[in-house]
């Protein structure tokens, strides 16, 4: 009797495996053939049919890179990025392109976006409106109807006298005093005068004559004798976290010209403030000043200044890794790549961390974390005491 090896067994088992394999493809390939019109309906991949295809904007970052959402019976099972937009595929495909052929085409996107995924189905999601009921950070909520949730955000009144606080939460419709656009208009530019104002007893006087200009109306202000707090409207706070083009102008129509308050807040970040900063600082320019006939600098513009990844010789990444993350992953890491490949592009990488990045630098440096403004001054140094600068160039501010 042959003895039954597990070699034996892992032959028969591919063996086996291959045959069924082969009558599955023979049997599809069949009705691939008998079928007048190729594939049936039925078998057609569904991901790549349009109808099962929503078009949006991934904000897992700042960038905003064009996505494909492809749904399954209502339910989000992948994400690719879409082939007209040039962060996703470069060159991206004509705008004229019909919706059926551009479906079947996925443009590259990063883990972040497919991350997509999990954020908008985690188990742990916020899906109702949560209501405290507990002392403040006992972490006790319960979950409260939306049409509930609105009333008690405009009516305010006791919200909370259930769990035994007493106290009474003013709503929307408590601060919402000032609703007239010409008085609120001329007690801002009175206001205004008042705290530009600095003698003492100037400022004094000029308060007194707001009070009596506007005295059957002082009850709209926060604190009469601050007018430079404004209306009680003021006392409504819109604050978010990341918002982009768009969304943020809808809430600042709502907030500062429909509710009248000023205080419409966003936030940015250390990486994109460090970018606003070091961009206003470049576009400073010595030029004429017509107004007081002489040159002097000009004043600072919002510039936001990027690197070239495509076209640039010698890149040095300070704290960026452009093959994980980074400003538009999909769109950089495959323009750096080609270039690396071509040996167009050189690029360092300073950071303590060996990333993607570093691992594919021609120079990683390992530098300690908070040393990098130190080491760009020694940089600035070196090259100076060696006279690696253009002085012709940095003579001529503007050429």
């Amino acid at each position: 009797m042959t003895k039954f090896t597990r070699r034996k067994l892992f032959q028969t088992s591919a063996l086996l495996g291959g045959t069924l394999l082969l009558s599955e493809l023979d049997k599809a390939y069949a009705k691939y053939q008998s079928s007048p019109n190729g594939l049936e309906q039925e078998d057609i991949y569904k991901l790549a049919q349009p109808e099962n295809t929503l078009y949006t904007s991934c904000l897992q970052c700042n960038t905003g890179c064009g996505i494909k959402a492809k749904m399954i019976n209502g339910l989000l099972v992948k994400i690719d990025g879409n082939p007209l937009n040039p962060w996703t595929m470069t060159p991206h495909l004509p705008y004229n392109t019909s919706l059926s052929d551009f479906a079947e085409v996925d443009g590259s996107i990063c883990p972040k976006d497919q991350a997509g995924i999990q954020a908008a189905y985690d188990p742990y999601r916020i899906r109702k409106v949560l209501k405290r009921v507990g002392p403040r950070g006992s972490n006790k909520w319960k979950a409260v109807s939306f049409s509930q949730a609105i009333k008690d955000i405009v009516e305010g009144g006791k919200l909370f006298s259930d769990i035994g606080e007493d106290r009474y939460v003013s709503g929307l419709r408590d601060v919402w005093k000032l609703k007239d656009p010409k008085l609120a208009k001329a007690m801002s530019k009175k206001a205004s005068k008042i705290v530009s104002e600095k003698d003492k007893d100037k400022k004094q006087k000029l308060l007194n004559e707001f009070k009596e200009e506007f005295k059957d109306n002082l009850d709209v202000l926060i604190d009469p004798n601050h007018p430079d707090l404004g209306p009680k409207n003021n006392q409504f706070t819109f604050m978010w976290g990341r918002m982009k083009a768009g969304r943020s102008e809808l809430v600042s129509r709502f907030v500062k010209d429909s509710f009248g308050s000023v205080n419409a807040h966003g936030h940015t970040t250390v990486c994109q403030g460090s970018l606003y900063f070091t961009g206003k600082a470049m576009s400073y320019q010595w030029d004429y000043d017509e107004k007081d006939e002489k040159m002097k600098w000009t004043k600072e513009k919002k510039f936001y200044f990027q690197c070239d990844t495509a076209n640039s010789e010698f890149i040095i990444f300070v704290g960026a890794s452009p093959m994980e993350a980074n400003y538009g992953p999909p769109l950089r890491a495959g323009k750096l790549s080609e270039n690396i490949v071509s040996g167009k592009t050189k690029f360092a990488v300073i950071d303590p961390r060996f990333s993607k990045a570093a691992a594919k630098a021609w120079r990683w440096v390992p530098a300690l974390p908070g040393s990098e403004g130190a080491f760009a001054l020694a940089m600035i140094k070196w090259i100076i005491d060696n006279g690696r600068y253009d002085k012709t160039f940095l003579s001529n501010a503007n050429m």
